[in-house]
């Protein structure tokens, strides 16, 4: 079993670069962990993770519709309800992505233990620590799941 599973969708990049931020924490925590694109990601990578990080860039002021496919569909089939988790995103104009998607993860049962991180188009300096504490308290709670 995966302590944690980063999944993310990206249209030009950041996304990818923000999660591989997210992924550099989760390793300081010592808690195990694999990172997948939205396409790879199956509900038994979901079923098998004590915690579940997943990130978006903004498209018309929510996420993306293959990750909203995941998580109407196989985030549902996972029954995440003692799973533990967050969100990232990436934005040009707004952060409604980020909102949106930790309401529906919280909505499937997934208990949000680190706030959210949004980052205006590329993951450097300060947000950049930001993603990586995230991953990082993701990677610690998870440790503590039976």
């Amino acid at each position: 079993m995966t302590d944690v599973i980063i999944i993310y969708d990206s249209k030009t990049g950041n996304t990818e670069k923000a999660a591989r931020e997210v992924l550099g924490g989760v390793k300081e925590s010592g808690a195990s962990v694999e990172i997948k694109r939205v396409d790879d990601a199956t509900v038994q990578d979901l079923s098998n993770a004590k915690g579940i990080i997943l990130g978006s860039p903004n498209i018309y002021s929510n996420y993306t519709g293959k990750m909203r496919e995941l998580v109407d569909s196989k985030l549902a089939q996972a029954k995440p309800s003692d799973k533990v988790g967050a969100a990232f995103g990436t934005y040009k104009w707004n952060t409604d992505n980020l909102k949106n998607l930790e309401n529906d993860m919280r909505w499937k049962g997934v208990r949000i233990v680190s706030e959210g991180v949004c980052v205006h188009k590329h993951a450097g300096g300060d947000v950049a620590k930001k993603l990586r504490e995230l991953g990082k308290k993701v990677g610690e709670e998870a440790k503590k799941v039976p």
